[in-house]
């Protein structure tokens, strides 16, 4: 198949390609092109928009359960001393605390990095099992598995009395959110229009910041009005809970599910739900897409798709492409400006940590703002290298602040680092997007949902390591610590430069074939494909949608 198109594709893009050189088939009384790219990739984003709304409607739906993630983050107990978390709750230190030498009660230091190590490994946990899990039940029924974890560990929430139960509680909610960071990007990868997926995955970074912020608001309050009753918060957070149970059970499995176990009809009853009512949608010729797609991939795999097939051949290097990208989220000094951001800022003079979370808020959502709108326009890879080179810039700056008096009260320095702070945010978070969405677009479709998993852990294994070095890290090296993370970073950055591709508008099986012909990563926005030359002459056949 692989030769056949590439030749093609030559043939759409030197002499035009015409009926007879698609080789029309009758299959079951329809007419089968071989299609692996939907004609409906060749609509302006304005209109791709406006015709698959309800799948975008869909999508908000999906993403509900990250306004857990976000009240996670904002309670992350890592943020030592943030008065906008639930670390700083006078009711919840007595509740959880220790009387020190000093006589007063405070939390311990190790039961805060074992709370905060533990939402790492509960995603672990569920990696061990997620793959098996969503390729045998289904991707929805994987929503009501995140939602079991997030409803045990919020019941933990509420009845913890000692810090053994609430670090039990973490590592449920880590597991939830585990699962959702699997499941979700895998779903939306499916069911999204390649013309516009890009921009979709920002809807999690949306519902997070979302939950982020309610949060913030919703500890700043308690903790001046409430300062002994933690648990009203843990109460609130029923809300988003019940929310997406309820979103959830609207939402359609996924058609790629159903082909990938023969069920044809369950597939189409799935796209009509999607995308019923669409002018000139033909769901005999989409459902022809996802089935040879998925017949090409296990043609070539030539046995029944296993993990470890994410680590032969052509889909090591997809694999090992995305757990780079997952992996620099920790290099790219996570630990030492976000998770810590209220030291960072009470170093620039700002002792308003409910301040500091609405300015790194605003930074996070205008970073989202930006790569909706531009990165099904302009694509990912340049957008991608060009923040990862700049925060490889920060950390080196962030260290030479030292230098400079940023940490002995010298307010030109602070305030330097306060703006960098901000700038790191911006760049920091474009990183995190795209990882979600690589995570998703990279793998080949019978291994999309094995690849997460394994790209997750060894991002979660980082996320550990770094929760336990950070701290002794700040204390020996102060901002100087910006060094380490930079020179770890450095490396990084040269491999996205080389080996990370531009997968804007690409179909599943447009992705395959690049990996297939072994085009380098820097040439695939310039590179036609088969299945696109043969999309274009269907579209001169068929009429455009």
């Amino acid at each position: 198949m692989a030769s056949l198109a590439m030749e093609k594709a030559e043939a759409a893009h030197t002499a035009g390609i015409g009926a007879d050189t698609i080789g029309i088939t009758e299959v079951d009384g329809y007419e089968s092109y071989g299609l692996v790219k939907s004609r409906f990739d060749e609509l302006s984003l304005p209109r791709t928009l406006w015709v698959f709304k309800r799948v975008i409607l869909i999508i908000l739906a999906v993403y509900t359960g990250y306004v857990c993630e976000g009240f996670e983050i904002i309670n992350n107990p890592a943020q030592l001393g943030a008065g906008g978390s639930i670390v700083a709750n006078e009711g919840f230190i007595k509740q959880f605390g220790e009387h020190g030498g000093t006589g007063v009660r405070a939390l311990n230091a190790t039961w805060l990095s074992t709370w905060s190590a533990l939402l790492n490994v509960g995603q672990i946990v569920t990696l061990t099992h997620i793959a098996w899990f969503a390729d045998k039940y289904g991707r929805k029924t994987s929503f009501y598995l995140a939602w079991i974890w997030l409803v045990v560990g919020c019941v933990f929430l509420n009845t913890a009395k000692s810090p053994s139960v609430w670090a039990l509680a973490k590592l449920c909610n880590g597991a939830g959110i585990g699962v959702l960071q699997v499941t979700c990007q895998v779903y939306v990868m499916e069911i999204c229009p390649n013309r516009i997926r890009g921009g979709m995955v920002t809807f999690q970074s949306v519902w997070s910041n979302i939950g982020g912020i309610i949060c913030a608001v919703m500890m700043q309050q308690l903790n001046q009005k409430h300062p002994d009753n933690y648990l009203l918060a843990m109460r609130i957070l029923w809300a988003p809970i019940g929310l997406m149970i309820v979103c959830w059970t609207l939402v359609p499995e996924s058609p790629w599910f159903h082909a990938r176990h023969g069920n044809k009809d369950k597939a189409l009853k799935a796209m009509r739900q999607l995308y019923g009512g669409i002018p000139g949608y033909d769901f005999e010729e989409e459902y022809g897409i996802i089935e040879r797609t998925i017949a090409h991939e296990k043609e070539v795999l030539m046995e029944v798709p296993s993990v470890i097939h994410v680590f032969k051949g052509l889909n090591l290097k997809r694999t090992l492409t995305v757990m780079v990208l997952g992996i620099s989220q920790q290099l790219a000094g996570l630990a030492i400006i976000s998770t810590y951001s209220t030291y960072f800022f009470s170093l620039a003079g700002l002792e308003d940590p409910f301040l500091a979370t609405v300015i790194l808020s605003c930074c996070n959502l205008l970073a989202v703002l930006c790569w909706s709108l531009t990165t099904d326009k302009f694509g990912r890879r340049t957008i991608i290298n060009t923040c990862e080179t700049a925060v490889c810039v920060i950390l080196f700056v962030v260290g030479g602040l030292y230098w400079t008096g940023a940490t002995t009260g010298t307010a030109s320095a602070g305030t330097a680092l306060l703006v960098i702070c901000c700038f790191w945010t911006f760049f920091y978070s474009i990183i995190v997007m795209s990882y979600y969405i690589y995570s998703a677009e990279l793998p080949s479709a019978i291994l999309r949902v094995k690849t997460g998993p394994v790209t997750f852990f060894f991002n979660s294994c980082m996320g550990i390591a770094t929760c336990y070095a950070t701290p002794p890290m700040l204390l020996a090296l102060s901002v100087k610590a910006g060094f380490v993370y930079g020179a770890f970073s450095v490396p990084v950055c040269i491999i996205f430069w080389f080996y990370l591709p531009e997968t804007k508008g690409r179909s599943t099986a447009e992705i395959d074939e690049l990996y297939e012909r072994k085009i380098q990563a820097w040439r695939w926005s310039k590179t036609a494909t088969a299945a696109e030359g043969q999309m274009h002459a269907v579209a001169q056949i068929k009429g455009r949608v």
